[in-house]
């Protein structure tokens, strides 16, 4: 997938050789960095400049992500170590800044989007991108340790604040005892401790070796948990990234290939890409031959339960029966039925769906 997506930057921007491959080993070893907080700590700066809703279009497989502006793009790699990562990438493959700019921020909402299959941050890089990262931190040279070297510059300045005021601490500790060295000995423990439990809170964390997943990781395949829900919107917002009707996602999770089918309200008719979009998975069953496709069906909350418990039933016998016809044995495509089938994504046009994930 992420080829695909390489070689269509490439042709909409006119890149030539390996121009796009190059681009995006270096952004993904950019945002991947550890030193700089990894994905999470990108996407949490994005927040706090005030792109919750950008950022919130890129989660999930989005089929949508909002383009940031170039304004936006410098403002997010314009800066640090040699010029940031612009200045390194025109530098490197002799291209026009503003054309690079648009190349960043048409491939960054993209990326983020293949990157967490379910609206979640993964824990563990998948092995191709973790390759073109790798890539790119050759590329990249002082550019990438800038941002390591911007973070131990926030930590020292910290560490030496905290170290001067002890050492003044000390100093007028020392003064006193020399006239009052019992009762300011007393004064120095327990103001010691009162300075330790004040200090503690401020001390800069430790830099992560890997990159943070957040509160929400997916869940593994199980009998209980079917991949993770898509990200819910704001209040007055529709969820991002959710088809309105019949539709297909195909995304990975935990390295396995897996399948959200959406459906019309009330209908149980598979969409006509299921057959494009199944191939990852299809191929993979294929080749595992100890693997099974486990299919659950969920309804939106609205209309009779009894009803609605049925159309999940026979949403999942659809696509059952559209895995039989793509190769896959009846038996090695199970139904399940999750624990609950209601209300259980975004909002109603995310509930009315089929969740298909590889169970070895």
């Amino acid at each position: 997938m992420l080829d695909n997506l390489i070689r269509e930057i490439g042709s909409r921007f006119g890149l030539s050789g390996d121009q796009a491959k190059s681009i995006a080993q270096m952004l993904l070893a950019f945002v991947t960095n550890p030193s700089s907080g990894g994905i999470s700590g990108l996407l949490q700066r994005l927040r706090g400049d005030g792109l919750e809703g950008m950022v919130q279009s890129w989660l999930g497989n989005s089929s949508t992500p909002q383009v940031p502006s170039n304004a936006q793009v410098e403002s997010m790699f314009g800066t640090g170590a040699g010029g940031g990562l612009l200045a390194t990438i025109v530098s490197r493959l002799d291209l026009p800044r503003d054309k690079v700019v648009g190349i960043v921020g048409a491939l960054l909402p993209k990326l983020i989007s293949y990157l967490t299959p379910g609206g979640s941050v993964p824990s563990v890089l998948p092995a191709d991108v973790a390759s073109l990262a790798e890539g790119g931190r050759g590329l990249l040279g002082s550019a990438l340790a800038g941002t390591a070297a911007a973070a131990s510059a926030g930590a020292a300045s910290v560490s030496s604040a905290a170290s001067q005021t002890a050492a003044a601490a000390g100093s007028a500790g020392g003064g006193l005892a020399k006239w009052l060295p019992w009762i300011i000995g007393a004064l120095i423990v327990i103001f010691g401790i009162n300075y330790c439990s004040k200090k503690k809170p401020d001390a800069p964390a430790p830099t992560p070796a890997t990159t943070s997943a957040p509160a929400a990781v997916t869940p593994p395949a199980s009998v209980e948990a079917a991949p993770a829900p898509m990200p819910a919107p704001a209040a007055s917002e529709a969820a991002v990234g959710v088809p309105t009707g019949a539709a297909v996602i195909d995304s990975v999770a935990q390295d396995l290939p897996m399948l959200r089918v959406f459906f019309d309200s009330g209908k149980t008719d598979v969409a006509a890409e299921f057959g494009d979009k199944s191939k990852a998975l299809v191929e993979y069953l294929k080749a595992n031959a100890g693997a099974k496709a486990v299919i659950s069906g969920f309804n939106d909350p609205t209309g009779d339960p009894v009803k609605n418990a049925e159309l999940s039933k026979q949403r999942a016998q659809a696509v059952q029966s559209a895995l039989v016809a793509a190769g896959i044995a009846a038996d090695r495509a199970v139904l399940e039925k999750p624990a609950e089938t209601s209300d259980t994504g975004a909002n109603n046009a995310a509930s009315r769906r089929v969740d298909v994930v590889i169970r070895k």
